[in-house]
């Protein structure tokens, strides 16, 4: 199956700022991090990280167009960035606080401001379908359990927010189904394995949606809602994988041995699926490189 890179491609045909160089020198300039995208409602857009200017920051790549736009440039990294329904807003995760908190701004990066806005570590938001509500994950709300992140849903203007998971496992990457019926997740077990699990919009009634010992996590809901596309260890390495929600049905997407395939996200047409690609580089110091690929599905999103 035909797998195209988007950004690697754009930033040397744009003459984008040059990455970071580590203490290595030189040989480390194409070890740059482009992870966490999403596609824009319309399809022409994806919203992403990269640390391509030395800090982590939020960009917006048109691949048709061939353009890219930086939105943010703050101290501290910002990331994990969504899009509102109606494609007019941006949230996304920034530490330019000193500590991770949910921010919004409009889709051209102006009125950037701070939503969750406590001592806290709050990140992976996530819209719901109706605009109207903001899920994130949050860890230090819970007085009891301080160090464990749970699920939380607010206003998407900011204010109180409700817990919707009390577990002494860990939920993280949350996000709701094109109804906003339920809600996906990553959920670590008691016993270290990682799945993703289903449950309902309010937190209860959780099930695991392709149980297996490997490491699960990352889902993204396809837009008719039918199906699930997630990463997993199951065959040694990180590869993306489909579950059929109504027959536990499990397809590989993609097979790369040597990196690792991470943070899904389908085109409103179910047309196609943007993900991250890892690259690790175990000398030292430890870094990592990472680009977004774009890969194709069958009409109507059928593998």
């Amino acid at each position: 199956m035909r797998v195209i890179a988007i950004v690697t491609a754009l930033l040397v045909g744009c003459g984008g700022a040059e990455p970071p160089r580590g203490p290595e020198g030189p040989e480390l300039i194409n070890r740059v991090t482009n992870a966490y995208p999403a596609y824009s409602p319309d399809g022409r857009r994806i919203a992403y990280m990269s640390n391509a200017s030395g800090d982590f920051d939020v960009y917006v790549v048109d691949p048709g167009a061939g353009t890219r736009r930086r939105l943010t440039d703050a101290p501290g990294q910002d990331g994990m960035p969504v899009w509102s329904p109606d494609g007019s807003r941006i949230a996304f995760r920034s530490m330019r606080d000193g500590r991770s908190q949910i921010y919004v701004m409009n889709a051209d990066g102006s009125e950037q401001r701070n939503l969750s806005n406590g001592p806290f570590h709050d990140e992976h938001p996530f819209w719901s379908p109706d605009g109207e509500r903001i899920l994130f994950t949050s860890r230090g709300r819970d007085p009891a359990d301080a160090e464990n992140f749970d699920l939380y849903i607010m206003p998407a203007d900011g204010g109180d927010a409700e817990q919707i998971t009390v577990t002494p496992e860990v939920e993280t990457y949350p996000a709701w189904s094109p109804d906003g019926l339920r809600i996906a997740c990553r959920k670590v077990l008691a016993d270290g394995n990682w799945e993703v699990v289903v449950m309902d919009a309010d937190g209860s009634n959780p099930r695991a949606v392709a149980p297996h010992p490997a490491v699960d996590g990352w889902p993204a809901w396809s837009p008719d809602g039918r199906r699930l596309a997630f990463t997993s260890e199951r065959t040694g390495s990180e590869d993306l994988y489909v579950v059929e929600l109504t027959s536990g049905d499990v397809r590989r997407l993609t097979v790369d041995d040597a990196r690792a395939e991470r943070q899904a996200w389908w085109s409103p047409d179910g047309r196609s699926i943007v993900f991250s690609r890892y690259t690790w580089y175990r000398d030292q110091p430890f870094y990592e490189a990472a680009d977004l690929y774009v890969i194709p599905v069958e009409p109507g999103g059928a593998l």
